[in-house]
């Protein structure tokens, strides 16, 4: 057992004496480990389906492409008009809009980089194939691919960078497959550009590496809060343990990645929505997945992964498990937006409050937690820690504004 400055003991062994007005509280060796995997994920995976993906030129690309609204079929949305800069990449809204009312919640693209599905229900497997979707959907950006190639082909700027990366333009007219080609290169820049939006080390990161610094676990009572609270520590000793939030917030990203079906009552006008159980026929059928023509890489490991996919009936209505980092920011919470705050997340855990049961396959692990009004308020002291610092600024204005032109200079 190692000793941290907290408050109130999880365990019957005495802890050391804790520093000045710091009580001690005991994290389990298992805990420990758990806190460990926890800390800053560091650098974004090269994803090897997209040979672009780093290429500062691409990069400059997709970051023009992401602000254009000539890409929607009405020429007024961009991937910015869901994806705010403002609102940590988000919209604030509880279903995202676009040339309609759409179906889920905007998911932030802040470090998606190191994800591995895309989606509420993952019907994406990289950035890139992601990134066509919401230009074709009806929902969303509503244009078609025929379009979207017109608007690159007779823009001169456009066409210069496009051909820059991807060779000359094929002869027109074009055929469905040069289309695609052409469609799986935009989504490559975009990725290029998106894979720049990582944010920098979070308070509890800068918590976790002094805990790591320090060499004798006796020493561990010491680790300085500083911007980690005693609430913030006695919330992360929490979710760690008997809230077991660490059993789908694990690791680096504080996510399995996985998809569960948590009951949290859906909108009235959205109960049949039935979510990876879908998405996994979508994705198999994609030209655009990792294991298709378009891939940089149709046989990695990867590619192999989607291809051995099987759409079971206790996938229905399973959304992905989100990340944690930067939830401060992304209100509102779950696939459609069910819950306005981080408090109404918690007291839903707690109570389970207006939970439907799906269907038979019910999340076993999904029980009441009756946390203390305490306790509720440690957990989200701990949740607001994980919120890290902006991606550089150049990255999240429009390239077009005159405050990156000044910021570029």
């Amino acid at each position: 057992m190692f000793v941290v400055a907290c408050t109130q003991p999880n365990s019957t062994q005495s802890p050391k004496p804790p520093d000045t007005n710091l009580p001690g509280v005991i994290f389990g060796r298992a805990q420990i480990e758990r806190v460990n995997e926890m800390g800053f994920p560091g650098p974004v995976p090269y994803d090897v389906t997209n040979h672009l993906c780093d290429d500062l030129r691409a990069s400059k690309f997709g970051h023009e492409l992401f602000f254009d609204p000539k890409l929607s079929v009405n020429g007024e949305i961009s991937c910015a008009t869901c994806h705010k800069p403002e609102q940590a990449f988000t919209d604030g809204l509880a279903l995202n809009k676009g040339l309609a009312q759409g179906v889920h919640n905007t998911l932030t693209i802040l470090d998606a980089a190191h994800q591995t599905w895309f989606n509420w229900d993952g019907r994406f497997d990289s950035m890139w194939s992601q990134a066509h979707g919401p230009m074709s959907h009806p929902r969303e950006m509503g244009n078609t691919f025929q379009n979207i190639v017109d608007r690159i082909v007779r823009d001169p700027t456009l066409r210069m960078q496009y051909e820059e990366l991807f060779g000359q333009f094929p002869q027109e007219p074009l055929s469905p497959a040069d289309i695609e080609r052409v469609i799986s290169n935009i989504g490559k820049s975009l990725a290029a550009y998106e894979r720049r939006l990582v944010t920098g080390p979070s308070p509890f990161d800068r918590w976790v590496d002094r805990w790591r610094d320090l060499q004798m676990p006796r020493e561990l009572d010491r680790v300085p809060a500083l911007d980690f609270s005693p609430s913030a520590q006695r919330g992360l000793d929490l979710f760690t343990s008997r809230a077991l939030c660490w059993q789908c917030h694990v690791g680096p990203l504080l996510t399995d990645g996985e998809f569960h079906a948590l009951g949290a009552a859906p909108r009235n006008d959205l109960l049949s929505d039935p979510g990876r159980f879908a998405a996994v026929t979508a994705l198999q059928a994609s030209p655009f997945r990792t294991s298709g023509e378009y891939s940089d890489s149709p046989h990695s490991e990867r590619a192999a992964i989607v291809d051995s996919l099987v759409a079971q009936t206790d996938q229905w209505g399973a959304f992905r498990t989100p990340s944690l980092r930067n939830v401060g920011l992304t209100a509102p919470y779950f696939h459609q937006g069910q819950f306005a705050t981080l408090e109404e997340v918690l007291h839903f855990y707690s109570t389970l409050e207006g939970s439907v049961t799906i269907d038979h396959h019910r999340e076993s692990i999904l029980k009441k937690r009756d946390f203390s009004p305490q306790e509720l308020r440690d957990l989200l002291a701990f949740l607001q820690t994980l919120d890290g610092t902006s991606p550089p600024i150049e990255w999240t204005r429009n390239p077009k504004s005159a405050e990156a032109n000044v910021g570029a200079k």
